[in-house]
């Protein structure tokens, strides 16, 4: 009777890549779908992946990798350990920016006739900032016209800028806010 000794090695994967958008958190992670191929007849795998971003701010067509994968046996006989995968495969995905919103509130919702549609508005702070970021507001109130009324609309709308320690203002957003409390009295 002769033996030999055999090895038997593990059989090589591919796989695509899809990434999901996502709206800006201040991380790079990604959440990535792969569809593998390259099983052997009906096998089936499971797999987990961590991939990321290539950075943490908002813009399009951004670059995701996927830096780690981890096979699972599948099931209808398919053993992970029958076969192998390699990770840095890369598609593009879009991080968007986060809607912030607005303590707001009128110094003033009335004033006298002054043929101007400005309605002065201050503002106690911004709600929604990940961590310890810092981003500012400006910005002001504007009546929807400049005649005498009561319950008349106000629209605010404002301008994000970066903050003192960090954070990016383009990573955020912040929606016009409206009123209808304003009034304008007779000069």
């Amino acid at each position: 009777l002769t033996t030999n000794t055999g090895v038997i090695t593990a059989k090589a994967l591919t796989y695509t890549v899809s990434a999901s958008n996502k709206t800006y958190d201040g991380g790079t992670d990604a959440t990535v779908t792969l569809t593998l191929s390259g099983m052997i007849d009906d096998e089936t795998l499971t797999e987990t992946n961590s991939s990321t971003f290539d950075t943490k701010n908002v813009g399009t067509a951004k670059t995701v990798t996927v830096n780690s994968i981890t096979l699972g046996n599948g099931d209808n006989g398919g053993l992970a350990t029958n076969y192998s995968i390699s990770t840095g495969e890369t598609t593009t995905a879009n991080i968007t920016a986060k809607l912030l919103t607005v303590n707001a509130e009128l110094t003033s919702a009335t004033k006298v006739y002054d043929g101007t549609t400005t309605a002065e508005v201050t503002r106690s702070g911004l709600v929604g900032l990940i961590g310890d970021e810092d981003v500012t507001a400006t910005g002001g109130g504007n009546y929807d016209n400049a005649n005498v009324g009561t319950g008349k609309a106000i629209t605010i709308s404002y301008t994000l800028q970066d903050g003192e320690t960090s954070g990016l203002a383009s990573n955020y957003t912040i929606a016009e806010q409206t009123t209808n409390t304003g009034v304008i009295t007779a000069k």
